[in-house]
């Protein structure tokens, strides 16, 4: 497998699985990703914003089907982080979606996201967990995350906030060790303006 940068022609990919999850999400009970956020239109400017800005990854398998998305950005939300916690040098995971046939694939997305933080100075990786679904809140636990606080935001559905140490190695096993192949990786302040695409591979794991 590769992870590598979204171009704008995977914004129709990410959507669909979108609503992929969303609709598994359903099954379950959990009303995570019900409808668009906040307009279906601002969420689809939202992720080419973040496809253009060089944020936005994909992880392809040997084929070159899509196994995962992800978003990994500098943007540190007022509404969410106080501002010491601002001042702090971190990274945001969002949109971390693993299709089902993948299962398992989001450890090794995670690892990667925390380990090219600290590469790029950050202190901190955080993410704001949809408020209601306990399981995922659980799933980042067991990665390493610790829960900050939850906020009550009657605009913002995405309330409970994790960090954990950008330079932490989870004691979780992950399927694949991430090996970086290119070293010239744009950083969120240098978007990404051309169609190049910096590629890293997955390499199975011998441990």
């Amino acid at each position: 497998m590769i992870i590598e940068q979204a171009t704008i022609d995977d914004l129709p990919v990410i959507l669909a699985m979108r609503q992929e999850a969303s609709d598994w999400l359903a099954k379950q009970g959990i009303n995570q990703w019900a409808a668009a956020w906040p307009t279906p239109e601002a969420q689809s400017e939202r992720i080419l914003s973040s496809i253009r800005a060089g944020e936005t990854w994909m992880v392809r398998d040997d084929d070159g089907a899509t196994a995962a998305t992800v978003a990994l950005d500098s943007f540190s939300d007022p509404k969410l982080w106080t501002p010491e916690e601002q001042r702090q040098p971190s990274m945001y995971l969002h949109r971390l979606i693993v299709r089902r046939k993948y299962s398992g694939l989001g450890t090794d997305v995670i690892e990667w996201a925390c380990k090219r933080a600290g590469e790029l100075g950050n202190h901190w990786v955080r993410i704001d967990v949809w408020t209601d679904n306990i399981g995922l809140h659980r799933y980042y636990e067991q990665r390493g995350f610790r829960h900050v606080r939850t906020l009550d935001l009657s605009d913002y559905p995405s309330g409970a906030l994790f960090q954990r140490k950008a330079t932490d190695r989870h004691q979780i096993q992950p399927d694949a060790v991430i090996t970086e192949l290119a070293h010239d990786l744009p950083t969120p302040s240098q978007p990404d303006t051309s169609a190049r695409r910096v590629r890293i591979t997955l390499v199975p794991s011998i441990a």
